[in-house]
């Protein structure tokens, strides 16, 4: 679909690429999203960058290969959280999705924080119920104790997270 410059709804009151400047939010136009996508499923995570005619040329720009950091460690928690369950209130339990007990004991996972999302966090607290303890990515585990261990996914290239696999 192309750009449509003119707003075609009845009830609005400006063009997205009007609301985008009072914003400040850069936008483009005109890029074929459906080969960018074919692009990074046949080849990953390509890098960069946009030119716009008249401006300064692309390559007097730094170029940052965010491949080359470990992106894990700037988006971890920096220090160890405890999430506990919400107390129950009368006949709300769903003891199909409950995993707030096994033999009589409360269930207790730690999460190694690679890049966690925190809708995670709230289905393992307040829907499956169990105790979590959230650990930053390069956090010394073995001396913990816990019934599950959950390592969480993230950006970047996981060969960088070589202190989380030692541990």
């Amino acid at each position: 679909q192309d750009y449509s410059f003119q707003p075609s709804h009845y009830t609005s009151a400006r063009s997205l690429g009007t609301w985008l400047q009072e914003q400040g939010i850069p936008g483009i136009y005109g890029v074929d999203t459906r080969a960018v996508t074919k692009l990074i499923r046949t080849q990953g995570s390509t890098l960069g960058k946009i030119e716009i005619e008249g401006s300064m040329l692309a390559d007097s720009f730094e170029f940052t290969d965010p491949n080359l950091q470990n992106l894990s460690a700037v988006v971890s928690c920096t220090e160890k959280q405890v999430f506990l369950p919400p107390p129950l209130e009368d006949g709300c339990a769903n003891p199909e999705q409950e995993a707030s007990s096994i033999a009589n004991k409360d269930v207790h996972i730690l999460a190694v924080d690679c890049g966690i999302k925190n809708n995670i966090i709230r289905y393992l607290v307040n829907i499956l119920r169990v105790k979590l303890t959230l650990v930053p990515w390069d956090y010394d585990f073995s001396k913990e104790e816990f019934d599950g261990l959950f390592l969480s996914n993230g950006p970047g290239d996981p060969t960088h997270c070589t202190t989380t696999i030692d541990h």
